[in-house]
């Protein structure tokens, strides 16, 4: 069936922090997740920088299964910096976040 690649999901890491360094540490988990990801059900869209913070954001067929997926390498590949402050997705078609790591996350989620 022609749809079924479709990506219907942003899927987006929020790390802590938009040094340098931070930067260099995001973009090995970009490339590392470019050569991991299957692109039929998922694939890296790019990173951005901005207000104390930096976004990897991902197109999925479903971000709750990619997150599963992936939670333990990024938690493990964020060790050394910069933090895992939070993970969202939204529907393509939408602009309301939710989040899905941590658990406990209070607040508004902002990607933009």
């Amino acid at each position: 069936m022609a749809g079924d690649d479709t990506m219907r999901h942003q899927l987006v890491l929020q790390f802590a922090g938009d040094s340098d360094e931070d930067l260099a540490n995001v973009i090995e988990i970009e490339d590392a997740l470019i050569e991991q990801l299957d692109a039929k059900r998922a694939a890296v869209d790019g990173h951005e920088v901005g207000d104390g913070v930096i976004n990897l954001t991902l197109l999925a067929k479903d971000a709750m299964a990619l997150w599963e997926e992936l939670e333990s390498f990024v938690e493990k590949r964020s060790a050394d910096g910069p933090e895992l402050a939070a993970v969202a997705y939204r529907e393509l078609d939408s602009d309301e976040y939710t989040v899905l790591w941590p658990e406990d996350y209070d607040g508004e989620f902002v990607a933009d």
